[in-house]
């Protein structure tokens, strides 16, 4: 085989996952890369050295499955193609991800729910655990944190019959580039952020309590500050709420990117506060956040939790403030070099110049557990 014919884009084996089909993903890359970010599913073999010094045995004692593909990956997807090679001459069906993981880093899958008349499609960038909504009822719909090419959310969205009325992020990201700017133009939609945001561009003001109408249904602006300053959440009704980087499924929105300790200490009130406003809330409201701390796997399963289950489930909700304060403060992972770049693109409203596969090349390190 040449080197095209071993060569699968990310798109192809999207495909073959989300159609449930048999398939190894292998994982060639060194272990402390693995740990960050990965292909749920994918199997893992300790040979990059030996590969990278091109060493015939590389594979000697690994066992494989021959009845299905197995497809190599790397960072970048070159010596995934030596590895693919190695095992085709082994009698494997090998194949090498184009782009590696810099590619893989764009593969989506969605999952939906059906609340009353409105459908919430969630859109979740696999690798990254990077979740955005489509919200629709009739004719309109609404995007929240567009993390992707804006023809995904355009082609959803035509799919299901809607125009999109309003796109707007939950805050300003710095894990990943905003497309919310980039979709407003291809969709002519109206770019909407709260009035405490402080961006470059130009953008319809939302203050908290206000309301968007769309079909005949509405999200309430709840201003949830603490992760960031202007981070927002979104009301639907009693039935959801689109949580941003404030809670998670799986932890709280960390309160120190761009604080110094001092800050973080303020911004960690200030989310202990946005936190009690959220539980307020009907227990059975489900939670719909911005991020999962691990990779989503191509299972259908909506990602979210009730208010009533999250309190029982993290213990971070049920502290007093001080307790809090003193817990988020003394729990906060390294903030990645990237993030302060991406966070200033972000306000700019502009990448142009820089690489994104680069500087979103990583998990997210949002949240607190």
């Amino acid at each position: 085989m040449t080197t095209e014919e071993i060569l699968i884009d990310k798109d192809l084996l999207s495909t073959w996952l989300k159609e449930k089909r048999p398939v190894t993903i292998l994982d060639i890359r060194p272990l402390k890369e693995r740990e960050e970010w990965l292909i749920p599913g994918s199997v893992y073999a300790n040979v990059y050295d030996k590969l990278k010094a091109n060493d015939p045995t590389a594979f000697d004692g690994i066992e494989l499955p021959k009845t299905q593909p197995v497809v190599t990956v790397c960072g970048g997807g070159k010596l995934s193609v030596t590895a693919a090679e190695k095992l085709l001459d082994n009698g494997y069906k090998a194949f090498s991800l184009q782009g590696g993981m810099k590619a893989w880093n764009y593969a989506w899958n969605t999952a939906e729910v059906i609340i009353g008349d409105v459908k919430i499609i969630q859109v979740r960038r696999s690798a990254k655990g990077c979740l955005s909504y489509i919200i629709g009822l009739k004719n309109e719909a609404v995007v929240i944190d567009a993390s992707l090419d804006p023809q995904v959310y355009l082609d959803l969205a035509n799919a299901n019959g809607w125009t999109i009325k309003y796109v707007t992020d939950t805050h300003v990201h710095a894990d990943y580039l905003s497309r919310t700017r980039d979709l407003a133009k291809a969709s002519i939609a109206t770019h909407v952020l709260i009035d405490k945001a402080t961006v470059e561009y130009s953008y319809s003001p939302i203050q908290n309590g206000d309301h968007l109408e769309f079909g005949n249904a509405t999200l309430e602006v709840v201003h949830t500050p603490g992760h960031t300053m202007e981070s927002t959440s979104f009301r639907l009704g009693n039935d959801a709420v689109f949580t941003g980087d404030t809670l998670f499924v799986d932890g709280v929105g960390r309160p120190d990117l761009k604080a110094d300790q001092d800050e973080a200490i303020k911004k960690s009130k200030l989310l202990y506060a946005s936190l009690r406003t959220l539980l307020n809330l009907h227990r059975n409201t489900i939670v719909l956040p911005a991020h999962l701390a691990t990779a989503v796997p191509f299972d259908d399963q909506l990602i979210t939790e009730t208010i009533g289950t999250l309190v029982k489930k993290l213990d971070t909700l049920r502290m007093s403030e001080e307790e809090f304060v003193k817990y988020t403060t003394s729990r906060i992972p390294p903030t990645p070099p990237n993030y302060e770049v991406i966070a200033s693109l972000n306000k700019q409203g502009s990448y142009e110049g820089y690489s994104p596969a680069d500087l979103e090349a990583g998990a997210n390190r949002c949240a607190i557990a």
